[in-house]
């Protein structure tokens, strides 16, 4: 099924049928989540199984706003410690949230394609729902994902209310148009002429203030991010376009090997220490002539 065909027919269910979910499904269902994206690349996502019926029957107890009654449950959880380490209080308290969100919109969809049916529940009682799962204190449930087949219905689906939506500035409506117009493209827009200097020095002011919250890590990927920027127009110097083309195959190994990512930093600064060396010698031969390596 195409995936807008999935967000086209999504609807949250509570009522569901006794047939038990297969083991098949739900393994797709905990891929889909798994393909939803994570902040910094962290593994701090834990996913919750849940199939046993007193153990169904004790989350419906112990959370009032389960009305639900699906025969399994999938609970999308954030390892709170991991995710303090990796991406600081922003990325435990927020971005591990819309990780959560995503990971079970992930869900929802695949559901569809699988003839299946979902709601979502947000726990309010994390303490009892860590009792009953035998969850640890520092992992925190985020979104229950109640599971199971539809039961039939006459009720219609509830349609949510026109989205309020603006564009290129808050306040300015935007009214799309109701349906796609495939092969189209809009008109080119003319490009406001604004100095490379001006972008880059705003790439960097942003970026100072972004780090105070982000993950420390972030921060020396925004600086070496905003040396790429400023390179730009050094294509007359061997030396700076080599090394553009090194930061900007390297930069986003930040993202899955962090020691890997310091010793690249490493490799970095030695080579531009050299080239500092060469250039600041008395017999310096002109750096358009000389490659990456001093050569």
């Amino acid at each position: 099924m195409d995936v807008l065909e999935s967000i086209r027919k999504r609807r949250f269910h509570r009522s569901f049928t006794s047939e038990p979910v297969d083991e098949e499904l739900l393994a797709r269902l905990v891929w889909a989540a798994g393909r939803a994206p994570m902040g910094g690349a962290e593994l701090v996502r834990r996913i919750l199984v849940v199939t046993d019926p007193d153990l169904m029957r004790t989350v419906r107890q112990v959370t009032p706003s389960f009305l639900a009654n699906s025969p399994a449950v999938i609970v999308i959880c954030t390892d709170l410690d991991r995710a303090e380490a990796s991406m600081g209080v922003q990325g435990r308290d927020t971005l591990s949230l819309v990780d959560a969100g995503a990971a079970a919109e992930n869900m929802a969809l695949a559901a569809v394609a699988l003839g299946l049916a979902t709601c979502f529940v947000r726990c309010a009682n994390d303490v009892a729902l860590q009792e009953v799962l035998d969850i640890p204190e520092n992992v925190r449930p985020d979104i229950l994902v109640a599971v199971g087949h539809p039961a039939p219905t006459t009720t219609a689906p509830v349609k949510n209310p026109p989205a309020v939506i603006f564009r290129n500035g808050f306040g300015k409506i935007w009214n799309p148009p109701t349906l796609p117009l495939p092969g189209t493209r809009p008109p080119a827009t003319a490009k406001t002429d604004v100095s490379e200097l001006f972008v880059n020095v705003l790439y960097l002011v942003a970026s100072a203030r972004d780090c105070i919250d982000e993950p420390l890590i972030y921060g020396p990927f925004r600086m070496i991010e905003g040396v790429s920027r400023m390179l730009e127009g050094a294509r007359g110097d061997v030396f700076l376009s080599q090394m553009k083309a090194e930061i900007d195959g390297q930069k986003y190994s930040v993202m899955g090997d962090r020691v890997s990512f310091a010793r690249w930093l490493d490799s970095l600064l030695r080579d531009f220490a050299a080239e500092a060396k060469r250039r600041n010698s008395p017999a310096a031969v002109p750096a358009a002539a000389v490659d990456g390596r001093g050569r």
